[in-house]
């Protein structure tokens, strides 16, 4: 999963860009939005930088406690990515077999 980063400031600045997922159904119920991922990216003013960030397995899978071990469900999963938890920038997409 990838996104543009652009620094619209006249100055250098730093920015922490931030993903969040949420999976919409499963074994356990999972929170509306739980941080896998982050970047902190220096910009020069007007600079742009394309910021790529893993969504495998290991991202989507979570603990299990009825079962005791580590889940990874088939499910529709929302994602968002900003400088905080209230990130507008969204998509989804589903994983159909585990």
């Amino acid at each position: 999963m990838s996104v543009e980063l652009t620094n619209t400031a006249e100055r250098e600045a730093d920015e922490v860009v931030q993903l969040y997922l949420h999976q919409r159904s499963g074994s356990a119920a999972r929170p509306v939005r739980e941080l896998k991922g982050f970047r902190r990216v220096t910009l020069a003013p007007g600079e742009s930088r394309v910021l790529e960030f893993s969504v495998g397995p290991n991202e989507r899978r979570y603990w299990n406690a009825a079962v005791r071990d580590w889940v990874t469900d088939a499910s529709t999963f929302d994602v968002w990515v900003g400088g905080d938890s209230t990130a507008p920038l969204s998509t989804a997409f589903e994983v159909t077999e585990e």
